[in-house]
């Protein structure tokens, strides 16, 4: 290669010149003073919804306070109803018991009696069933159960009679919705 050859084939580069960039340039001051009008508006419906969340807030505990307020003065009331409605059945019972007496003492027949008390014992019966209390009679024979019955007393195992079990009922247990009322007393062997 001759030097002109060579001279010719180098070429120099040119490098062009930086093309200038068109993006202007904007201040962060600019773009908060231009998104201002939008964060207003936002801060403005934001602050509306708080207000309006505190106001559910305060009449919820109002409403929850007068409820509150509301039971506490109908309870005793409320009581004094449910007591009433146990009351008011046993009041047949005691007005037939009464009845009975009076027959009694006008004729003295002891077998009208006898029959005037069983039937009044079963209509309290009756009554104490319709008011959901259920009778505890444990057998004689049968051992204790320590959640129904009370043992009095124990007396000693005559022969044949196994130890521990029931021998007598002093007084019937009761229950109540399934909550015990009373015990039943009864007497055991030891």
């Amino acid at each position: 290669m001759t030097e002109r050859e060579f001279a010719d084939a180098q070429v120099p580069i040119q490098e062009s010149p930086p093309e200038e960039s068109v993006v202007s340039e904007v201040s962060p001051a600019d773009t908060h003073e231009a998104e201002k009008p939008l964060y207003a508006e936002e801060i403005s419906r934001l602050q509306a919804e708080v207000e309006s969340w505190k106001d559910k807030a305060l009449r919820t505990a109002a409403e929850l306070e007068n409820y509150r307020r509301r039971v506490q003065r109908d309870l005793p009331h409320q009581l004094l109803q449910a007591q009433m409605d146990i009351l008011r059945p046993l009041l047949s019972v005691l007005d037939n018991l009464e009845r009975g007496l009076a027959a009694a003492q006008e004729a003295p027949d002891l077998e009208r009696l006898k029959e005037g008390v069983a039937l009044i014992h079963r209509q309290f019966h009756h009554t104490l069933q319709k008011l959901s209390v259920e009778i505890i009679r444990p057998e004689v024979g049968a051992l204790p159960d320590p959640r129904y019955h009370e043992v009095l007393s124990t007396i000693p195992a005559s022969e044949g009679v196994q130890p521990h079990t029931i021998v007598e009922v002093v007084e019937p247990g009761y229950l109540y919705h399934g909550q015990l009322l009373r015990p039943a007393r009864v007497i055991t062997t030891e």
